[in-house]
């Protein structure tokens, strides 16, 4: 993935979010710039301040609280995202890591107290950082330059529909094994490993859809349509959607990618097997 691609993944993920979490998330990396003026835009007060501290999932959201040092549970984060939790008095954050390089760089953790960021470090190796926290107040541990890079060949089916004298309705069922999914709504699904789809037509007919798909592994994903046993279809996708008409019986059919292809490229990703506050005595 080059830059460009990351800069659009990470416009993507700022869309994605509430407005109140991108204001928080702005306020946060204003911190790591050169300004003149007050990057201390969102200043969140503490609200509840447990003994010992629990750490909850602020993003991606999760109702499960993230263990202190008695949890046999690390945290990993497989996205960006951060952490967060309320402390009444300044004391040691400590923290133990794991990094998993990818694009030739670890994950960086980032901590700020009150929107100001106090620390900031690379996890490359298992390692343990203890952070002064000055005072009170409310502390989130993010995680930012998330990195993910494969390459893959798919099946892309568009206006997917049946036609017969009697009926034009048809069932459609995608495993999860398959790595995809159906848009009743579009009428499309698309997917990517070796197990087939299966599609069950109301009635003998015609199956009519616009088919392609992304190379990958210098080559294009070949479509295998079968019917009662029997092949009744090879379709060698490309890029530019080609209209294909099956005619069909009644019985359920499927459709696989006969030449499935999928590379990891990188994986950055970061856990956290211990986090822990520890009040000042």
């Amino acid at each position: 993935m080059d830059r460009k691609d990351q800069a659009m993944k990470c416009a993507i993920f700022l869309t994605l979010l509430p407005p109140a979490l991108v204001t928080a998330l702005i306020a946060w990396e204003a911190a790591s710039l050169p300004l003149t003026t007050t990057h201390d835009l969102l200043v969140p007060q503490s609200k509840t301040c447990t003994a010992p501290v629990h750490f909850n999932v602020a993003f991606p959201y999760d109702d499960s609280p993230v263990k202190p040092i008695e949890s046999s549970e690390p945290y990993t984060f497989m996205s960006n995202g951060w952490l967060s939790a309320d402390v009444c008095q300044k004391g040691t954050l400590i923290i133990n890591g794991q990094g998993q390089i990818a694009d030739g760089a670890p994950p960086i953790l980032q901590v700020a107290l009150n929107s100001q960021l106090i620390w900031k470090g690379e996890f490359s190796t298992l390692s343990t950082v203890e952070i002064p926290i000055p005072r009170k107040g409310h502390l989130t541990v993010g995680y930012f330059n998330d990195f993910y890079s494969s390459d893959y060949r798919n099946a892309f089916l568009e206006r997917v529909r049946f036609q017969s004298a009697t009926c034009q309705t048809f069932t459609v069922n995608v495993p999860a094994e398959a790595g995809g999914g159906w848009n009743a709504q579009t009428r499309s699904l698309g997917w990517l490993f070796a197990t087939p789809i299966t599609l069950k037509p109301c009635s003998a007919g015609s199956l009519i859809f616009n088919a392609s798909g992304r190379k990958g592994g210098k080559a294009f994903a070949t479509l295998e349509v079968t019917q009662e046993g029997q092949k009744i279809r090879k379709i060698q996708l490309s890029y530019q959607p080609q209209e294909v008409e099956i005619a069909v019986t009644a019985q359920p059919l499927e459709i696989r990618i006969a030449n499935p292809y999928f590379q990891e490229i990188g994986d950055r990703n970061l856990t956290l097997r211990k986090i822990q506050f520890v009040p000042a005595r």
